[in-house]
């Protein structure tokens, strides 16, 4: 009796895989913003903060007696296993269908990041300081304190927060900003700056880009209230920033072979755990997130 093998698939899988990595790469908001870590042997990845130590003033000819201790803290992230399932039929291999083969990539790959980055996203609301409040408009004045705050944190909290910053909220609440900088009819609480640079790249692109001198990134995987509020913020970014992406095991995908279904379940699964460095380097911005209308 004819079955369909792996190597029937050998079209089939990479078709799939192809879409599911662009998916997945195209997606990838936070991760592209996280401090990336591989594990190595054990379980848990560890990164430690120290403490400060305070000079003193000392006098001449009297001999430095005082000592100060280094103290560490630890960062513990414990990887965990992610995972999803498809099912390919062995009809859709014969028959050869590439534009669904291309949907069930996408659909993967879609799957994977946004479970990562609504994992990242989670972090911002362990941030020591938050500002805005909930039912309240996102304004710029709310991301130029968060971005001093992150500059101005005190040494006793780990210090400012390392360069560079980025700030990352729901489409919905960035709406405020649009709004405030280029209204069609300029009123109390609202710039009239049309015309300038700033204001013509949001009105061809729809795009804030950089405001005081960080990214301002949209990522509609942030999870809305049942108060129609969301919880974003800005954080320091990359290497040594604030928040922690650490990896065990990329994702991949292993085919099962399933007789009396006639198909094949494709078993999607990483491994990776998530933490933030410290606190005081993400401040949360809660904010009004209606769905406009």
């Amino acid at each position: 009796m004819p079955i369909t093998t792996t190597a029937e698939l050998a079209d089939t899988i990479p078709t799939i895989i192809e879409e599911a990595k662009h998916t997945s790469q195209f997606q990838a908001i936070m991760a592209g913003l996280a401090w990336k870590i591989r594990k190595g042997v054990g379980s848990t990845i560890n990164v430690p903060y120290w403490g400060e130590v305070t000079a003193v003033g000392l006098t001449e000819g009297i001999d430095l007696t005082a000592s100060s201790a280094m103290e560490d803290t630890n960062v513990q992230i414990t990887p965990a296993e992610v995972g999803v399932k498809i099912i390919i039929t062995d009809k859709l291999v014969r028959d050869d269908m590439n534009d669904v083969k291309a949907a069930a990539g996408k659909i993967l790959g879609a799957a994977m990041e946004k479970k990562r980055d609504q994992d990242l996203l989670g972090q911002i609301d362990d941030a020591t300081n938050s500002l805005i409040g909930a039912g309240n408009s996102l304004t710029m004045g709310g991301v130029a304190a968060a971005r001093a705050l992150l500059s101005g944190n005190a040494t006793s909290a780990g210090g400012p927060a390392p360069l560079p910053y980025a700030c990352v909220h729901h489409p919905f609440t960035l709406l405020d900003l649009v709004d405030v900088v280029t209204p069609v009819v300029p009123t109390a609480g609202t710039l009239n700056v049309t015309g300038s640079a700033f204001t013509d790249e949001i009105l061809r692109e729809y795009t804030i880009g950089r405001l005081f001198g960080m990214p301002i990134l949209e990522d509609g995987n942030l999870a809305i209230d049942s108060s129609d509020d969301a919880k974003g913020g800005v954080f320091a970014t990359g290497t040594g920033g604030a928040i922690i992406l650490g990896t065990a095991s990329e994702w991949s995908v292993e085919p099962e072979r399933d007789a009396s279904l006639r198909g094949w379940e494709l078993n999607i699964v990483g491994e990776y755990g998530v933490g933030e460095y410290l606190a005081g380097w993400i401040v949360e911005l809660a904010a009004d997130a209606t769905t406009p209308a």
